[in-house]
């Protein structure tokens, strides 16, 4: 018999993972990565953490297709991430460590998944540059720039790709 030590009474059973309200949240990409499919392809993970208001510090998450065997959904992610990186003023992504910190402000709405309920999706990513940021903390003690972004310098044709590849 292994000993587990755990007090169910120290946690709130009744913290439930409630959808937010359809709208726009400003928000800062904590989280990038690349990573595998199911189905043998690849997509982009980000995480955005609300950045004020009531709902400061809730995550929410989008997963953009960059390789799939289907032409139609490998449009749609590059296109949505195409959507992104102009938005934070990159349109030069070689890596996804250039997404993270980056304040963004997204559009959230309501879709119902017949096998899960009621969930949120990230429809759209507007730009901030030039907006205030009315005294938001930052999440995860990260220190992001509110100054516009800079424009990146184009990758030069010898450094490597995206590693997602170039369509």
């Amino acid at each position: 018999m292994a000993q587990l030590g755990f007090n169910a009474g120290d946690y709130d059973p009744t913290d439930e993972f409630d959808t937010l309200p359809p709208g726009e949240y400003l928000t800062m990409i904590t989280e990038a990565s690349l990573e595998n499919t199911k189905a043998g392809g690849r997509m982009v993970k980000l995480t955005y953490t609300i950045m004020e208001g009531q709902y400061e510090s809730r995550k929410l998450w989008s997963q953009h297709n960059v390789e799939n065997r289907s032409p139609k959904a490998e449009e749609i992610g590059r296109k949505e991430l195409s959507r992104i990186a102009h938005a934070i003023s990159q349109p030069m992504i070689s890596d996804t460590d250039q997404l993270l910190n980056q304040v963004i402000r997204i559009r959230v709405v309501v879709k119902n998944d017949p096998g899960y309920g009621p969930k949120n999706e990230v429809k759209k990513w507007i730009n901030v540059a030039g907006q205030p940021v009315q005294g938001a903390p930052v999440p995860q003690q990260q220190t992001p720039s509110y100054a516009a972004p800079q424009p990146q310098t184009p990758v030069a044709a010898h450094q490597a790709a995206p590693p997602w590849g170039q369509k």
